[in-house]
């Protein structure tokens, strides 16, 4: 029981989004009411009538207070007096708040009987736990392959009577057709199939010759079972199972004993994980495309700073005094560098000569005297002279005034003594 109980739980972790469906005391019945032959039954009218007939025998109270009453169809055909619509009645014998924090319906426990009368009107329950089987065979001596085809035989037409000894309560299920059509439910039974119980299900058969519907079947099939060789729903894992099972089915699917007028707490708590999930989810999304589009906001404004950085104009680093210049040229042997009057040949009448020419040396330096037409790897710059003149220039060449200082991918500095100027490449 208690491994049972276990895996029941991990179960429900794994199934967190599918519906539960919880077994609870209840009691059901057949009720038939009549009408004219085209006549309906409202809601109203059908409690009304219910009230009236069993306000006292099947706790009707309930209707009123913790547990409604409720009608779900059973079968509907004409008669000698009339329309009689026949209904499967139900209510809870329990209080069924508790129910609602962690299950999604209610419905009676005894419904796993109708999954065993299922399986035998489609051939596939076993003739092991057929009282009328093993009754036969006690008889008989162990010869009973005959009355187990007689079992099996019953799927054939659809029409069963099913009885069930469970919980000292005797269930009665007629089948026509494979279609449920009466449900009736009597306690006050022992814990064996004694001569009450066979005397019970006499009586019954003579109400099926004698009904204006079931009269008319053609060749009944029938089933005895006995839930202590079955077991409970609450202590047989298998009942369990068969429960749930009829639960899924067509007929059951939908019903539910606890009439809750807004949304129950399980299903609340589920749609709220749904919708916060939802949320990560939208959250996850727009978090990944706002950094994309940074990423690609980031590098348009790069791509338009490295445009706007190519067709700016030549910017001079620095711009020292004509006289240190020369004087720097000088010292450190830069001889192309010099105007020709440094170049006579003596260092004493180059002084002489530069005491008295700082004036007329400050503007040697002069930037526009050439431009800058295409660089080559990086390495070999191609500049056009103000005389139209192309060349092809590399660090440390000189050029004019200048010398080549360094060559970039897409600029060109120059040097003039102390003097720099940064040729960049236009965009054509």
């Amino acid at each position: 029981m208690k491994s049972s109980k276990r895996n029941k739980k991990m179960e429900g972790k794994f199934l967190f989004w599918k519906k539960r469906i919880a077994p609870v005391a209840a009691r059901m019945m057949t009720w038939e009411v009549t009408t004219s032959f085209d006549g309906t039954l409202t809601e109203t009218e059908l409690r009304k009538r219910f009230n009236e007939d069993f306000r006292d025998v099947f706790n009707a109270g309930f209707a009123d207070g913790e547990c409604a009453v409720f009608f779900w169809p059973l079968v509907s055909f004409n008669a000698s007096d009339g329309r009689k619509h026949r209904y499967l009645v139900a209510v809870a014998e329990e209080p069924l708040e508790n129910y609602r924090k962690t299950f999604d319906r209610c419905l009676p426990k005894q419904i796993a009987l109708y999954a065993i009368a299922d399986k035998i009107l489609r051939g596939e329950w076993d003739g092991e736990n057929c009282l009328k089987c093993d009754e036969a065979c006690a008889e008989c001596g162990g010869e009973c392959a005959e009355l187990n085809n007689d079992c099996a035989e019953v799927a054939n037409n659809g029409n069963l009577l099913f009885v069930a000894l469970c919980e000292h309560c005797v269930y009665i299920l007629v089948f026509m057709e494979g279609r449920l059509c009466h449900w009736s439910e009597e306690y006050g039974y022992g814990e064996t199939f004694d001569d009450a119980c066979r005397e019970r299900v006499a009586r019954f058969k003579e109400f099926l010759k004698a009904d204006e519907l079931f009269a008319k079947m053609n060749g009944v099939g029938e089933f005895v079972v006995c839930c202590e060789k079955v077991g409970t729903v609450e202590e047989s894992p298998h009942m369990n199972e068969l429960f749930q099972v009829s639960a899924r089915d067509p007929f059951w699917c939908g019903k539910d004993l606890d009439a809750c007028d807004s949304m129950k707490p399980c299903e609340r708590q589920r749609w709220t994980v749904c919708a916060v999930a939802v949320l990560i989810l939208c959250v996850a999304v727009f978090a990944i495309c706002d950094d994309l589009t940074d990423a690609l906001c980031a590098k348009i404004i790069d791509g338009e700073s490295r445009n706007s950085f190519v067709d700016a104009a030549p910017v001079e680093l620095s711009q020292p005094a004509a006289r240190d210049l020369e004087m720097l040229a000088w010292a450190e042997g830069h001889r192309d560098l010099l105007p020709a009057k440094w170049t006579l040949g003596r260092a004493g009448f180059v002084d002489g000569v530069a005491s008295r020419s700082w004036r007329t040396s400050r503007g040697t330096c002069d930037s526009s005297e050439f431009s800058l037409l295409g660089i080559v790897g990086g390495r070999v710059a191609l500049v056009k002279t103000s005389a139209g003149e192309t060349k092809t220039l590399s660090v440390g060449d000189s050029l004019s005034r200048y010398r080549v200082k360094q060559i970039g991918m897409n600029d060109v500095v120059m040097r003039c003594g102390r003097k720099e100027v940064r040729y960049a490449l236009k965009m054509r």
